[in-house]
């Protein structure tokens, strides 16, 4: 009788959250997005100040940037013009 309550109050074991093929994935997929990273921060750097100007950045903010740590800036209104 005993056996019987072993066997239906113990877990089903199934695939480790923690198996190597994913450790390895998740390991590639880590280093992947950091080289694609510091080639954007690369790229944005090579920029002159009126290129990073253009496209709302500042010097100061290519990392944060190039990292998804900034919020994006609303649109401002179009003033119009008055030459």
């Amino acid at each position: 009788m005993s056996e019987s309550i072993w066997i239906i109050s113990r877990p089903e074991v199934t695939r480790s959250l923690w198996s190597p093929p994913r450790i390895v994935k998740a390991a590639w997929a880590a280093i992947v997005r950091y080289a694609v990273r510091r080639s954007a921060v690369a790229r944005l750097r090579d920029l002159d100040g009126d290129a990073l100007k253009d496209i709302g950045l500042a010097r100061s903010e290519i990392e944060k940037a190039a990292y998804g740590l900034m919020a994006r800036r609303r649109e401002t209104q179009a003033r119009p013009d008055h030459s």
